[in-house]
């Protein structure tokens, strides 16, 4: 027997040897000597030293250090960061965590010195909202770690005799303070606390949803505290928390989701997994049976731990699922936080996946010299952040103990290099921003000292140059040590049936494997190149970020759409962005997609905790009102600049910039000095506009929103964003106003003619003000409003509803306004709207201003131009009260841009600046003119401007010919589940057949008399050919399609319709009006004329008269062309008419006989789609008005 245990221990040794040898051919197994292990040791020590002095030298008593400012951060005075700064109280939160750290690092005199520092400087009787878990595990657990362990040195190292548990009563204050926290239906806490008054005034958006891992991870701190004071309330309500939540799990899978109701204990979020939001709820399961030897616990665990290794890891990978549906991810991403999962792996004792794990991570690591806060299914990163999180090194620490491997050594190495290369600052240690650019944050979180170097610190010491013991304690999810021995401390709980669900634990379960018969290098080795086999490393150009983009630039949205990102615009004009990675163009677009997605979250954060920043008011006197009428406008802050606190004021008299923007350098600098500068949102950063106007020496600034509606009444107040520079170069205050309080500034500075006098300053809200614009909502009026626009999405069908009832259809134009851009410059305001043709641009105006100065060239074009101008503005300010405007054609606009930046030598960079850039440079040029009554009529105009007008809206006639045709197709589609009714079918397409015409007509007509070298308009025209082309084709098939539906038992009459409509169209090509046309060189000049009386005129002109020389264009003698081309219309109008009546009575007899035929064979007539009655002749009359009617509208 003895020689048989001899020969098999023999045979396992030599394959553990074989093992060994294999695993060393492809991963040889470090081996760190004793010297260097040593020095890393003492490198860590003095890292630790390093940033504990920053801090202690210039932060404490704050919470924390900030580093690159080198001085301490308090609750309220700094900027707020939102969550963020719930982990901070002012109670010297990185001191109190620190203190344990002290005592693993042998500094026991640092420690006694800065007990007694706690001890005389800490309180929590102080009025500010916290975060329980952070507040729990940072500072309870740190005055309990610092409390056992000053007793253990005082029995052991016979130090701090005046020691009598100051540090346990704080830790006990502390507690009772958390207690309204746990006031709950449920049971499970709240996630926020105000320390002295408890849930009074928190508010409740804030508290009423906790994460998983906050209900959760409350057990070991307040299991401890009740066993150390002898009252068991702490652990009651700890230990209630964690049975709810047992129950909470899903019974199918026993996973947990990681937010819940904290009264209903219903799920708000989902997603499970063993990251943020959950981690730590795991990790205190498994330590609460370790530390208080409830096997419940255990069980517990158990049953989590099995779902999670079932559904959530997939090889060495971890990613979210829904817990309901377990087998779908909800994430395409990992974040940093389940790196403690190795660790706890270990303390489980499943070695092997936990060796996978972590090499995955470490591959990370080694590409991105830190594990980026998130990182995705291929190892990109996909949020940059690194605070210097412990969480890789606490699994690091744990699987060395357990394997002895010196490959993790090797890895520690390699943390330790990069914690002194990329986050060592001459004040402590910063953490990273971004791991692509390395660039600093500033700040230090307390757990870089409480972990981070804790966890460095022992990878590298032997256990028998410690002065503690650590197989005699376990290791908060904090960091923080706490004894064994408190399981023997029993205190009197009470516990409900339904709080102590049996789960039945394994034998096995209480055992771990024997880790020196692994090789944890056997197991790495496939896995070796798992990352860098993904994706080789490279460099990325980037080509936009975050804080370059605006929404209105066309070239950024291109560059998002190869990205893979689309843009929805709200209807408060905010901008949302989805990232869809198979949407990017290639995998470097993705990749840089995720970069800026990234960086657009953090922006979007830095901007939500700005919630604390009041607002900013402008007041003035309205003008010509007796008694005074005192205007206050609420108005938006900005993260740069001169903020307005208290009685601070700035007053002075407005002056817009020009530009409008202020984007570009000030053509007016000198009128804006000691004034309040007015500019316009959009075209570049806030910041800019800031700079520029304080640089002409404005006293302050007022940004007007270019969003339509916008109000402070209806659109969350935001401060201005900076561009995230350290120095503020911006001394002036600068606010913001919605476009409902920009407009009643803006009346009343047309009514004071200019001269205003505003105040800028803090908010106040009283009684007896006018706190808003007059023309804001009152709150029963938004109400209403609100639930209007509800119940219209509500009750609005997805789709288009049937025309099936409609005998009336008469197509009418719709431009697509799925998309508005609004420009403002002075007093003009442009508004942008899509539509599939490009869009055409809308210029109105409230009040006719003095018009800007401006030099200009005295050439013939600009003279020309400057006519043109002249008779734009004389649209825009026919009417002011009723809101008249100018409508133009996107890309007639840009023919415009070209023709006179062209002449005035501009490169061809500026020929490709953007649609709002050129709208914006076309308000500016009106802006310098005023209405010329002298030139109300067209022959009051130059030769040339009468032909390009001309043209523009002839072209103009096509765009509006080829959308009435997508018109008609969209009706098509919206009958084409039913059958339709035959008057309609043939209102569709007698329409459509006059738009085709015309388009056909102008078509040829435009080549034939314009010079049309114009490359906008050609490329325009030949976009107008494909659309109209495909339009068509989606008539005719649709047509078909249709009539085929509508047909019961006989098809030639509906045949007959379609091919009578199409013989329209082939012979319209056939008109000897087109072939006149094309032989003419002429121009015309008049066509816009549409009244009665010039149609009458035209009949009476002779045509012979018209001149046929080249001579003539140049010498403007076109009037005659003009007459022959307006008649020509007509008579093809005329002759459409007469065929189209003539076809409809021919139809109408035809279905007489179908009708008859019909009702012979069935006796039933309501079965014939058109039911021909003694009332034949009378829908013929109608017919005929009705294409009299359209013919006019056509027309006209």
């Amino acid at each position: 027997m003895a020689c048989d245990l001899f020969i098999w221990g023999l045979l396992m040794f030599g394959c553990s040897i074989q093992a060994l040898l294999v695993a060393s051919e492809d991963d040889p197994l470090e081996y760190m000597s004793k010297e260097e292990r040593k020095a890393l040791k003492e490198e860590a020590r003095d890292m630790f030293c390093h940033a504990y002095n920053a801090y202690m030298d210039n932060a404490y008593p704050a919470d924390e250090l900030m580093p690159l400012s080198c001085k301490g951060r308090y609750r309220g005075s700094e900027p707020n960061r939102g969550d963020i700064d719930s982990t901070l109280g002012n109670f010297s939160l990185t001191l109190v965590d620190t203190l344990d750290t002290l005592v693993v690092l042998g500094d026991l005199e640092e420690f006694e010195h800065a007990v007694k520092l706690v001890v005389r400087d800490v309180s929590f009787d102080t009025d500010v909202i916290v975060s329980l878990f952070e507040t729990n595990i940072r500072m309870l657990g740190g005055l309990l770690s610092g409390h056992i362990l000053a007793e253990y040195l005082q029995q052991r190292a016979d130090i701090m005799p005046w020691y009598r548990g100051e540090l346990l009563n704080l830790a006990k204050d502390l507690g009772y303070r958390f207690l309204p926290a746990f006031n709950t239906t449920t049971g499970i806490p709240y996630g926020r606390i105000n320390l002295k008054y408890g849930m009074k005034d928190v508010p409740l958006e804030v508290s009423r949803e906790t994460c998983t891992a906050c209900a959760g991870s409350m057990i070991l701190e307040m299991a401890a505290l009740s066993r150390l004071t002898g009252e068991p309330i702490f652990e009651e309500k700890a230990q209630k928390a964690m049975d709810v939540l047992w129950r909470m799990r899903h019974r199918g899978t026993d996973l947990m989701g990681s937010v819940l109701n904290v009264h209903s204990g219903d799920w708000v979020r989902r997603d499970s997994g063993v990251g943020a939001g959950i981690d730590s709820y795991y990790e205190y399961c498994l330590k609460a049976y370790i530390l208080l030897g409830d096997e419940k616990y255990l069980g517990r665990f158990n049953k989590h731990y099995q779902a999670v290794m079932k559904y959530v890891s997939q090889g060495p990978m971890l990613l979210d699922v829904h817990m309901h549906r377990p087998n779908t991810n909800s994430k395409n991403f990992m974040d940093a936080l389940l790196a403690f999962w190795p660790g706890l792996q270990v303390l489980k004792g499943d070695i092997k996946p936990a060796v996978e794990t972590h090499e995955m991570l470490y591959q990370v690591m080694q590409r991105h010299n830190f594990i980026p806060e998130a990182f995705t299914t291929d190892f990109q990163v996909h949020w940059g952040h690194h605070p210097l999180r412990p969480e890789f090194l606490e699994s690091t620490y744990f699987l060395y103990r357990a394997t002895g491997d010196h490959y993790y050594l090797g890895v520690g190495r390699k943390v330790l290099k990069s914690l002194q290369t990329y986050a060592r600052v001459p004040c402590g240690y910063a953490a990273v921003s971004d791991v692509r650019t390395n660039k600093h944050d500033d700040t230090m979180d307390s757990f870089v000292l409480s972990e981070t170097f804790k966890y460095l610190f022992l990878l590298f010491a032997e256990p028998g140059e410690l002065l503690l013991d650590l197989d005699e304690f376990i290791f908060t999810t904090e960091g923080h040590l706490l004894p064994l021995t408190l399981a023997s401390i029993r205190t009197n709980i009470s516990s409900q049936d339904f709080e102590r669900d049996i789960v039945h634990v394994d034998e096995m379960d209480r055992t771990c494997p024997n880790s020196l018969h692994l090789f944890p290098a056997s197991v790495r080795q496939p896995l070796r190149n798992m990352v860098e086999d993904v994706y080789p490393r490279r460099a990325i150009k980037r080509r936009l970020n975050a804080a370059q983009f605006q929404a209105n630039n066309l070239e950024h949205l291109k560059l998002l759409s190869d990205m893979g990102i689309t843009t929805l615009t709200l209807a408060d004009g905010r901008v949302q962005l989805l990232h869809t990675f198979s949407n990017a163009k290639t995998p470097q677009d993705s990749e840089e997609g995720l970069l800026f997605m990234q960086e657009m979250v953090e922006i979007s954060k830095m901007q939500s905790q700005q919630s604390d920043t009041k607002p900013q008011a402008v007041t003035f006197v309205k003008p010509n009102t007796n008694p005074p009428q005192i205007i206050t406008l609420l108005a938006g802050p900005a993260q740069f600049g001169l903020e307005l606190q208290g009685l601070n004021k700035v007053t002075g008299k407005v002056v817009f910039t020009f530009p409008s923007t202020a984007c570009t350098d000030l053509h007016n600098a000198d009128k804006l000095t000691g004034k309040i500068a007015i500019m316009g949102r959009g075209s570049c950063m806030f910041i800019e506009k800031a700079r520029r106007i304080q640089q002409a020496g404005a006293v302050a600034g007022i940004v007007l929103d270019n969003i339509d509606g916008s109000s402070a009444a209806t659109s969350p107040i935001f401060a201005m964003s900076g561009d995230g520079k350290e120095v503020d170069d911006v001394t002036i205050p600068v606010v913001f106003l919605f476009s409902m309080e920009a407009s009643e500034l803006l009346k009343a500075i047309a009514v004071a003619n200019g001269d205003l006098t505003v105040t800028l300053g803090n908010f106040f809200s009283k009684e007896d003000a006018q706190l808003k614009a007059p023309t804001d909502l009152s709150m029963f009026e938004r109400l209403k409003g609100s639930l209007k626009s509800f119940l219209t999405r509500q009750m609005t069908p997805q789709t288009s509803p049937s025309s099936g009832t409609n005998l009336d259809m008469v197509p009418v134009i719709r431009h697509e306004e799925d998309e508005k851009d609004i420009i403002f410059f002075y007093n003009l305001r442009a508004e942008i709207i899509k539509d599939p043709l490009g869009g055409e641009v809308r210029i109105t105006s409230s009040y006719i201003s003095v018009p800007l100065t401006k030099e200009s060239k005295d050439t013939l074009i600009e003279k020309q131009w400057r006519q043109m101008k002249e008779f734009f503005v004389n649209h825009i300010y026919l009417d002011v009260k009723q809101k008249t405007s100018l409508q133009i054609r996107s890309f007639i606009l840009e023919s415009y841009y070209n023709w006179i930046v062209k002449s005035r030598n501009g490169d061809s960079k500026i020929l490709k600046i953007s649609l709002r850039d050129k709208v914006a440079w076309f308000l500016e040029e009106l802006a310098v003119v005023v209405p010329n009554p002298s030139i109300m009529k067209m022959d009051q105009l130059m030769d040339i401007n009468k032909q390009k007008l001309l043209k523009q809206y002839l072209l103009t006639k096509m765009d509006i010919m080829v959308l009435n045709m997508k018109t008609v197709t969209t009706m098509l589609k919206t009958i084409r589940s039913e059958n339709p009714n035959t008057e309609q079918l043939f209102k569709i397409f007698e329409f459509n057949i006059a738009q085709a015409n015309n388009y056909k007509f102008l078509k040829q007509l435009l080549p034939g008399i314009f010079d049309m070298e114009d490359e906008i308009i050609s490329e325009h025209l030949a976009l107008l050919d494909r659309v109209h082309k495909k339009y068509r084709e989606i008539l005719t098939d649709g047509a078909e399609e249709n009539l085929e539906k509508s047909i019961i038992d006989k098809n030639f009459y509906y045949d007959m319709i379609i091919d009578n409509w199409q013989n329209d169209l082939k012979n319209f090509e056939k008109l000897d009006v087109l072939k006149k046309i094309k032989g003419q060189d002429s121009t015309i000049i008049d066509f816009m004329i549409d009244n009665e009386s010039s149609k009458t005129e035209i009949k009476s002109k002779d045509f012979s008269k018209m001149s046929k020389n080249n001579d003539d264009l140049k010498m403007g003698k076109f009037e005659d062309f003009e007459y022959f081309i307006l008649t020509e219309i007509e008579k093809a109008m005329k002759n459409s008419e007469q065929n189209n009546i003539r076809k409809y009575k021919e139809h109408i007899e035809i279905s007489r006989n179908v009708a008859d035929n019909i009702n012979k064979e069935s006796g039933n007539s309501n079965k014939v789609v058109l039911n021909v009655s003694s009332q034949n002749q009378s829908k013929t009359d109608t017919l005929k008005n009705r294409i009299k009617y359209q013919i006019e509208f056509i027309k006209n």
